[in-house]
């Protein structure tokens, strides 16, 4: 035996140290096999463990001996002395922390184990853990065991509830005595009326955070029964408005009543508590029908007049008491006004000054940034208020922020007539009526006085200038703005003078553009006005200023006005475009000056439903001035042959023959481009075929249309869509049109193209593998004009920008097949009857841009 010990720790001696590692594995490799050894035969596997845990210790104890050596304490111990007992309760030193537990028990081996201290552990109350016979392992039913995890899930869910609630009560405590503070430092703990706070949150509209604060199912159900008994109180309130009650119904509902409003409470005192505060509001709505119950039924019709439950018209108080003492008969709406007036009215005070404060607040921050959302929060406002309010309240606010004495500042002006040019539109052409007549209103009363007037004083100039800003923003028709010039121009004295000065630098440029004709016919009677002035007018410095100005604006040098900024008035108007939504836009009003002067006499017919009292044939809107040596008539104010040319040229809808005589009237191409936008058409293709149609039934090539769709194109990607698709339809129907037209369309094209209108690709429709000869001789003038153009940088970022797309490849090919082996050939060139100047230089750039699409290709 010790010769036998002494190999084996020769051999331990050798092999290397284990590491925690793989000292872990070997523990867990031999729980593993103990199990397996316990397993293969319950009759003996206490007997085959105790083997197995020997063996595991003579192991251990021989790997540890060089260890143990080397320690001068270290103890050797024979696995032979070491008791069974030891072995299986783990007792055993070893040379790390770890232990093995035991996956397995046995009554026997737990017989000879030390007592330890038993761990509690829960029994269902009423039942004891059935003992199996022999010391097998005992084996709980599953079932049992999920009934048991069970019962403790809802043991801790009701413990943890409880310490919820206790941990609820302690804050709302505190919350309770944080309260208590803070209403005795605002003096709020000193009111008798205890459901005060209560009536006051129900009016708040907080009352929906009761619903989170009863957790209870009793007071729920409480809860639902209170907003039943309420439910049922309005319907009696209801029946009572309509004069639906008898006296039989009257008399059960009283005898009924308590027993609805106050039912039997079984659940403390506490509930009952919150009943009260809950209640309070209820209460109170029920002490104030109690009186109402026992007035007569008297109800309200449509019209304003009291009815009393039969249905009969009552007689008014007030009217009554006047008809006894003889005085005059005041209507209900302007007795309302004189109470508000006089203050007798506090509700209605209250109201307007609220209003006034909120909608002051959001014109002071008014400005072009955030332009959407004030005109928003007004428009909100006129949505929750009555309009009248609300134009007397903006009307005030606005008189005095622009129409101050002092010159207001032309972008502040600017900003709030976008403002109001909204409001006409989203809300009601009634609102920018409204303005318009009161401004037009003091316009008038200061020019009838404008002599008195003070030059240092500036309303009238502010009034001017908001005017002339409301009639920018498209609110009012320019006949109402030249008879105001005229109204100043028959009383031409310094005042008047500033006063024209002004309108001319603002909106000059503007009424040039919109109606050349009435601002030439107002010029000149404004110069014949300067003209029979006395003298020492006519040498006064603002007046010559303003001639200067006139004549300016009539040659349309905008050099000569000093600061004429156009740009903000254009983006704001962009932007007034841009803010209106669901199809909205301005309606401009065609009213005269006589309609709005004499608009508190006879009425205001353009608000529907207004009354008006005055002769059809005397309205000055309405009036057919018929010139007879004028040839215009009352079809969209164009002659008559226009109209008949438009005929002629088979526009047969009203969008293409009033494109196409705004096309063939207007004074210039831009001045074409605004009329034409001013139709708000939805229909771009209309344009683009009306401009391509007159463009190619001229006589010669007109660069007048070319400049007028190179217009559209920029302002807008669907426009350039609309002339792509236009030119295409043509290009396919090109059989049908002649010689002369096929040179215009090429002519039209050409201009376009170079301008970056269009691209060259509107070309790639063109059939190059099947050219009959109308197309060749499109294609030959195309490119000839192309690349004969004078700019020749255009000419190569034309083709430039073809070339660098990938997807016409086809196209490319096609383009330099056609001008090396048909455009430059001898004969084709002897046609068309080039300089040899002219020739070079087609040859030179035709070899440039040959190189240029092949170049791009590889």
């Amino acid at each position: 035996m010790p010769s036998k010990m002494a190999k084996i720790k020769k051999k331990e001696a050798k092999a290397k140290p284990l590491t925690r590692k793989e000292q872990r594995k070997q523990k867990s490799e031999v729980k593993k096999q103990n199990k397996r050894l316990y397993f293969a035969g319950k009759t003996n596997g206490t007997q085959r463990v105790a083997a197995a845990a020997e063996a595991l210790a003579a192991q251990s104890l021989l790997g540890k001996n060089k260890k143990k050596k080397r320690s001068k304490k270290a103890k050797i111990i024979n696995p032979d002395e070491i008791p069974k007992e030891q072995l299986l309760s783990g007792e055993i030193d070893s040379d790390d922390d770890e232990s093995i537990d035991s996956d397995f028990s046995d009554a026997e081996v737990d017989a000879l184990m030390p007592v330890r201290e038993k761990v509690e552990v829960y029994e269902p109350l009423g039942k004891k853990l059935k003992k199996t016979q022999g010391g097998a392992i005992q084996r709980q039913d599953g079932e049992a065991v999920r009934r048991k995890e069970l019962r403790q899930q809802r043991e801790l869910e009701s413990k943890s509830k409880k310490q919820r609630l206790k941990q609820l009560r302690i804050e709302n405590e505190e919350e309770d005595r944080e309260i208590n503070k803070l209403e005795k430092k605002l003096k709020l703990n000193k009111s008798k009326d205890k459901n005060r706070l209560v009536r006051k949150m129900f009016n708040d509209g907080l009352d929906y955070l009761l619903d989170f604060v009863l957790d209870d199912e009793k007071e729920k159900q409480k809860w639902e029964e209170k907003q039943e008994r309420k439910k049922k109180l309005k319907e009696q309130q209801e029946k009572e408005e309509a004069g639906m009650w008898s006296d039989d119904e009257e008399e059960e509902e009283d005898r009924d009543e308590p027993m609805d409003n106050f039912p039997e409470d079984d659940s403390g005192s506490q509930g009952e508590d919150d009943d009260e505060e809950l209640s309070g509001e209820e209460e109170q709505s029920e002490e104030d029908s109690e009186p109402e119950e026992n007035e007569p039924k008297i109800k309200e019709d449509i019209y304003g007049r009291k009815r009393d439950a039969e249905g009969n018209i009552l007689p008014d108080p007030v009217e009554l008491e006047a008809s006894a003492a003889g005085q005059k008969y005041i209507p209900p709406h302007q007795r309302a006004l004189m109470a508000a007036s006089a203050g007798s009215s506090e509700k209605q005070a209250e109201i307007l000054a609220r209003l006034l404060k909120q909608s002051k607040g959001l014109l002071n921050r008014l400005s072009e940034a955030n332009l959407h959302k004030i005109a928003a929060g007004i428009e909100e406002l006129y949505m929750k208020n009555s309009r009248y309010n609300m134009n007397e309240t903006l009307t005030r606010l606005i008189r005095e922020a622009l129409l101050g004495a002092t010159r207001t500042n032309e972008r502040m002006v600017q900003e709030h007539m976008v403002l109001l040019a909204y409001l006409h539109a989203q809300v009601g052409s009634e609102i920018g009526a409204h303005f318009l007549q009161t401004f037009v209103e003091l316009f008038d009363g200061y020019v009838k006085n404008i002599a008195s007037l003070e030059v240092e004083d500036k309303q009238l100039n502010n009034l001017v200038l908001v005017l002339c800003y409301m009639y920018l923003f498209k609110i009012y028709e320019l006949s109402l703005l030249m008879e105001l010039i005229g109204k100043l121009a028959d009383q031409l004295c310094e005042k008047s003078v500033e006063c024209l000065l002004l309108i001319f630098q603002s909106i000059g440029f503007r009424l040039r553009k919109d109606d050349p004709l009435a601002f030439k016919t107002m010029m000149q009677r404004v110069q014949s006005q300067i003209a029979s002035a006395p003298l020492e007018l006519k040498e006064n410095p603002r007046l010559r200023f303003m001639v200067d100005i006139l004549n300016a604006v009539k040659n349309n040098n905008m050099q000569k006005l000093p600061q004429y900024d156009p740009e903000l008035a254009e983006n704001l108007r962009k932007r007034l475009k841009a803010m209106l939504k669901n199809d909205r836009y301005v309606v401009t009003l065609n009213i005269t000056l006589e309609d709005l002067l004499r608009a508190d006499k006879v009425g205001k017919w353009w608000i529907v439903g207004s009354a008006w009292t005055g002769n059809l044939d005397e309205m000055g809107s309405a009036k057919q001035k018929q010139d007879k040596n004028s040839s215009k008539s009352a079809n969209g104010g164009f002659a008559d042959q226009l109209l008949e040319l438009a005929r002629k040229q088979q526009m047969n809808t009203a969008e293409r023959r009033n494109i196409f005589c705004i096309i063939m009237s207007a004074a210039d191409y831009v001045d074409a481009f605004e009329k034409i936008l001013h139709l708000a058409l939805k229909d771009q293709r209309a344009v683009a075929y009306v401009i391509i149609h007159c463009a190619l039934n001229e006589k010669r090539a007109n660069p007048y249309y070319a400049h007028l769709a190179l217009k559209f194109c920029q302002f807008n990607r669907k426009y350039q869509l609309a002339f792509q698709f236009a030119s295409w339809d043509r290009i396919n129907d090109i059989e049908k049109l002649s010689k002369s037209q096929i040179r215009n369309l090429a002519s039209f094209l050409q201009q376009v193209i170079l301008a970056a209108g269009l691209q060259l690709s509107v070309l790639k429709v063109v059939d190059f593998m099947q050219l009959d000869k109308l197309s060749f001789y499109f294609m030959k003038e195309v490119m000839v004009r192309l690349l004969l153009a004078n700019d020749e940088r255009e000419i190569y970022q034309t083709f430039e920008r073809v070339a660098k797309n990938t997807k016409l490849q086809q196209f490319k090919q096609s383009v330099r097949l056609f001008l090396q082996h048909f455009l430059l050939k001898e004969d084709q060139l002897d046609k068309l009857k080039l300089k040899d100047e002219d020739r070079q230089l087609l040859q030179q750039r035709v070899d440039h841009i040959d190189k240029l699409l092949a170049y791009v290709d590889l």
